[in-house]
């Protein structure tokens, strides 16, 4: 059991957080979106935009920088099925490599937003592809979130909770790509701002092989205990 939290004790802010972006860094419209984060189990690439606009602001969520971007689609256009990891028009994309002696679980997408007027985008969805032992593009979406609120910040958490398989866990992700896109689209595909865009999950070096034989010793020490009982 873990240890109660007691006054004083600081609790880890990247607890549950692979990869974050939010821009506090930056100081010019152009400047290359960076990662502010990035567990040590994953290398990233910074978060690129393909035909859409973007602005630096001061003020968002957390009282700091912030991102404005515009350019997104007025109605739903967007394609889940891929032949690579290739970016799609008028998305914010990034690609997540696993390390190849670590392993990771990935658990979906958190971001800050602000729709600024009526004319702003009403709708967004992440989503995450990867190419299975075959070859073949498989994905993991949100699927559509409307984004109802005008004028304040919000939080919103976007579950990888559908798709064409299974998202890869363990061993599996050891050593394998992972491609996120954000789209958003609606009303007349005005600015959307967004801060603290984050890649949730957990990662952990690959157990030694001495580590791994205990703790499927134990596991199987355990359900024959539970048979020994019934």
């Amino acid at each position: 059991m873990s240890p109660a939290l007691v006054l004083g004790d600081v609790v880890d802010p990247f607890a549950n957080v692979l990869i974050k972006y939010d821009f506090n860094t930056l100081s010019k419209d152009w400047d290359s979106n960076t990662p502010a984060y990035c567990a040590p189990c994953v290398w990233t690439t910074d978060l690129s935009l393909n035909t859409l606009n973007q602005g630096l602001h001061y003020g968002g969520a957390d009282g700091t920088n912030f991102r404005c971007f515009e350019g997104w689609d007025s109605t739903y256009d967007y394609s889940l099925s891929r032949t690579d990891l290739s970016q799609e028009l008028r998305t914010l994309s990034y690609d997540v490599f696993v390390r190849d002696n670590m392993i990771a679980e990935i658990s979906g997408v958190c971001l800050d937003w602000q729709r600024p007027g009526s004319s702003s985008v009403d709708s967004i969805q992440a989503s995450i592809f990867w190419q299975d032992a075959g070859g073949a593009v498989q994905y993991r979406t949100s699927g559509p979130v409307a984004l109802g609120e005008v004028g304040s910040w919000s939080t919103l958490n976007l579950d990888f909770s559908s798709g064409s398989s299974a998202l890869p866990t363990g061993i599996d992700t050891s050593g394998r790509q992972f491609h996120v896109e954000l789209y958003a689209w609606g009303q007349d595909g005005d600015a959307l701002y967004l801060d603290n865009v984050v890649l949730k999950g957990v990662c952990a070096p690959i157990p030694e092989p001495n580590g791994a034989m205990l703790i499927a010793a134990a596991g199987l020490a355990l359900l024959l205990r539970r048979r020994g009982r019934n």
